[in-house]
């Protein structure tokens, strides 16, 4: 479930006094500009643009800015392209939040440009962009007049796709706030600052401080640095406490000399490890949806069944363990995997996650192998998995459950949710798992507590629902 990150607390103090929000990282994959000549890495066809996309979900992007180009690689405005895009996108990674472009950079006719809008079911963008102004670029105007950007809005609006308020001057956040005065978009307000072009604001803290004070309340907002400015203002929008952009159509270059051409997902694998530097979590794209104020995925866990596994489903469970490096079976740390002793999450006939289970004697239990497939996290299958393998165990007799976790991550999430306690550490017999752990953090949770606080939840939740 997406999470609201607000804080009742929060007083005004700066961050990280007052924790940051987790960093959203927005990536802009193709754009009009760059071609095959400029760059090798620019994807342009809609197969090209999905494997992108992909790539850039999984290196900590939680949302994709697209373009479409036609067979020729000419930027396009065709709904079919978008819909072929999109619904790739959405086939491969269903929580992935995708921006359509609207731009104005290539026609200033509403119907070509809104027509991405008009799109239906997997292939109907959760954001499109919004530029709250005219402006000018080196190969000439984009043109977007307050009548067009008004009707923009308005078939954004009507068909609850959010705009994403792309702001390269001041005065387009004047615009914007027009807009919202009118009704016609809805908190919280998503801007994306944009400066570094030669014709609107230049790149400095001073501007980007000045756009971000005049915000609306309830906005959040995005840092984006066009060209050799690209890392500078996205390190500044990570101190400051905003979100960022980053990619391809707005920086061909991974270096200030521009020698080293880069594809989108070296982009956002440097932003993860930049945030991380300076301890700020990175947003997953199902939270990323709280903090833009869009709804949860609607291809969620919900519609995936949690089962106990069959035995032709080892090799399903192998392809999801490896991509937590938990496939090494048999082994010195798991000798071997049991099916008849696991549980698999199972979107249509593949397998999307697993846990395991044994018995170390009549009363106690202990958890083996747990992992879900990247494309399905954020969802609540973990949960799911774990709770099935604690019921399992209760049913055979376990009163205590121990568990062995690496992922400090992980070690939380256990005391969190299923009350574990710390009892020590073991030694990993070999690389397994976060193979920049070299042990095993033992856990331990009294199953019969557990199992007890979760009839009387039950019990609460069903009350509950008899007296609406």
């Amino acid at each position: 479930m997406a999470q609201a990150w607000t804080s009742r607390d929060d007083v005004g103090f700066p961050n990280p006094l007052e924790p940051y929000t987790p960093l959203v990282i927005n990536v802009a994959l193709t754009g009009v500009i760059p071609t095959r000549e400029m760059t090798p890495y620019v994807p342009l066809s809609p197969e090209e643009i999905v494997a992108d996309a992909v790539h850039c979900h999984d290196a900590g992007a939680a949302v994709v800015h697209v373009h479409a180009r036609d067979r020729e690689g000419q930027p396009t405005y065709e709904a079919d392209v978008f819909a072929e895009i999109i619904s790739g996108i959405r086939k491969e990674r269903p929580q992935l939040i995708v921006c359509a472009t609207t731009s104005g950079r290539r026609s200033g006719e509403l119907e070509r440009r809104s027509a991405v809008l008009e799109l239906d079911g997997e292939a109907k963008p959760d954001l499109a962009s919004l530029t709250t102004g005219s402006l000018n670029f080196n190969d000439g105007p984009s043109v977007n007049s307050p009548d067009v950007i008004t009707a923009l809005a308005e078939r954004m609006l009507a068909r609850g796709i959010k705009p994403e308020l792309e702001v390269l001057e001041l005065g387009m956040i004047n615009t914007a706030k027009l807009l919202i005065k009118k009704g016609l978009v809805l908190p919280p307000y998503y801007f994306n600052i944009l400066l570094g072009s030669l014709h609107t604001m230049a790149a400095t803290a001073l501007n980007l401080s000045a756009a971000v004070a005049g915000l609306p309340r309830r906005s959040v907002w995005s840092g984006t640095g066009l060209g050799q400015f690209q890392v500078p203002v996205n390190m500044l929008s990570i101190a400051m406490g905003g979100h960022v952009r980053t990619g391809v159509e707005d920086n061909i270059y991974y270096d200030y000399e521009r020698t080293r051409q880069a594809r989108n997902e070296q982009f956002v694998r440097r932003l993860v490890r930049i945030a991380e530097e300076a301890g700020r979590l990175v947003a997953n794209a199902e939270e990323a949806r709280g903090v833009l104020g869009l709804p949860p995925c609607t291809a969620d866990a919900g519609g995936i069944r949690v089962e106990k596994a069959q035995a032709d489903d080892m090799a399903g469970m192998l392809a999801v363990l490896q991509t937590a490096n938990m496939h090494h079976v048999p082994s010195e740390e798991m000798p071997e995997i049991d099916w008849r002793c696991c549980f698999v999450a199972r979107a249509g006939e593949r397998v999307v996650g697993m846990s395991g289970y044994k018995l170390m004697s009549e009363t106690v239990g202990k958890t083996t192998l747990m992992a879900v497939d990247p494309a399905y996290r954020g969802y609540g299958l973990g949960t799911r998995l774990q709770t099935a393998r604690l019921h399992a165990m209760a049913a055979l007799g376990a009163k205590t459950v121990v568990t062995n976790a690496d992922r400090p991550v992980t070690i939380d999430w256990y005391k969190k949710h299923f009350a574990y306690r710390q009892t020590g550490t073991v030694p990993k017999a070999h690389e397994f798992g976060d193979p920049d752990v070299h042990e095993w953090t033992t856990l331990e949770t009294d199953l019969e507590a557990w199992m007890q606080r979760e009839l009387a939840q039950a019990s609460t939740l069903g009350a509950g629902s008899e007296q609406q």
